[in-house]
C-alpha cells in the first residue's frame, strides 16, 4: 500500500490468505445464510481495517510534515496527533475494508444486486473522498508523510479490491483485475531491478497519473451499480483499463531506461 510496497504485499497476502481460506472451507455454491454472510463480512473487513490501523501506528514516526530540509537524522516538524485529514484517509480505507468484505461474500456463489449495490455505495464514497483529504490537509497545513503514504495506499488497496468484488459479484469482466495489479506489478518489477543491481531512473512529473488514476476510480463503482450503463460498461471499462495500463507501461520505459531525460537519478514511484 506504500511506495516501499511493504504494507501493500502484507494486506493484499492478508485478503488472498482470507479468500483461500473460504474457498477450501465452502462445500458448495449456495447461497449464505444471514449469519454466514454477515460473519464473513466481518472477518474480511476486519482483516483490512487492523492491516490499515497496524500500519498507522507502527509508522507513527512519519506524521510529520514533509519538507522543511528534513532528513534521516533531522526529521520535518512532528505533529502530536494525527489530525483531520488523516482521519479522512483512514475513513476511506476503512470504506474500502467494507468492500473486501463484499468480495469475500461474493466467494459464496450469486447474490442478490443490494451486494452489489453497497460495494458500489461504499466504493464510490472512499473515491469521493479522495478529494478531501488532501484539500483538508493543505487548507490545515497538516500534510504529513505518513497521510500521503496512506493516501497512495488506500487508492491502490482500493483498486485492487474493488475490481475484484466486481468479478466475484459478476459485474465485471476478470481482466480489469489488470487495473488493481498494474501498480503492484510495477513496484516488484523495479524491486527486482535494484537487487539484480540494474539501473532505475527517475519519473518525469505527469499529472495524467492522476487523471488516469481518477478515472478508474469513477469508472468502478458505475460497474459495481447493477444496471447502471451496463450495455456500455464493457467498452468504458476496456478503454480506462488499456489507458491506465498504456500509462504504466510508458512509465516502465522511463525507469528501466528505455526513455531517457536529461538528469536521470533514482527511480520515484508513480503518483
Amino acid at each position: 500500500m506504500l511506495e516501499t510496497g511493504g504494507a501493500a504485499a502484507a494486506a493484499t497476502l492478508g485478503f488472498g490468505v482470507l479468500l483461500a481460506t473460504e474457498w477450501v472451507w465452502l462445500v458448495s455454491r449456495a447461497d449464505p445464510s444471514p449469519e454466514t454472510a454477515a460473519v464473513t463480512w466481518a472477518a474480511g473487513t476486519l482483516l483490512v481495517v487492523v492491516g490499515l490501523c497496524a500500519y498507522a501506528y507502527a509508522n507513527a514516526d512519519e506524521n510529520v510534515a514533509p519538507g522543511d530540509g528534513a532528513t534521516e537524522s533531522e526529521p520535518g516538524r512532528p505533529y502530536d496527533s494525527l489530525g483531520l485529514p488523516t482521519a479522512v484517509t483512514l475513513a476511506r480505507g476503512f470504506l474500502v475494508a467494507g468492500v473486501a468484505g463484499i468480495a469475500g461474500v461474493a466467494l459464496y456463489g450469486p447474490l442478490s444486486p443490494s451486494w452489489a449495490w453497497a460495494a458500489a455505495v461504499g466504493y464510490g464514497a472512499a473515491a469521493a473522498l479522495d478529494a478531501l483529504d488532501g484539500a483538508l490537509a493543505r487548507r490545515l497545513d497538516r500534510v504529513s508523510r505518513l497521510g500521503a503514504r496512506l493516501d497512495t495506499g488506500v487508492d491502490a488497496f482500493g483498486l485492487l479490491v474493488a475490481p475484484l468484488a466486481g468479478v466475484f459479484l459478476g459485474e465485471l469482466a476478470w481482466w480489469y483485475l489488470s487495473v488493481g495489479a498494474a501498480r503492484y506489478v510495477f513496484l516488484l518489477g523495479l524491486r527486482l531491478r535494484e537487487r539484480a543491481g540494474r539501473p532505475t531512473f527517475d519519473l518525469p512529473p505527469r499529472a495524467s497519473r492522476r487523471v488516469l488514476a481518477g478515472v478508474q476510480m469513477a469508472v468502478v463503482p458505475l460497474a459495481l451499480a447493477p444496471g447502471v450503463f451496463d450495455p456500455w460498461m464493457l467498452l468504458v471499462t476496456g478503454v480506462a483499463a488499456a489507458a491506465l495500463l498504456l500509462g504504466f507501461a510508458r512509465d516502465w520505459g522511463y525507469v528501466s531506461g528505455r526513455f531517457r531525460r536529461e538528469g536521470d537519478g533514482n527511480a520515484s514511484v508513480p503518483e
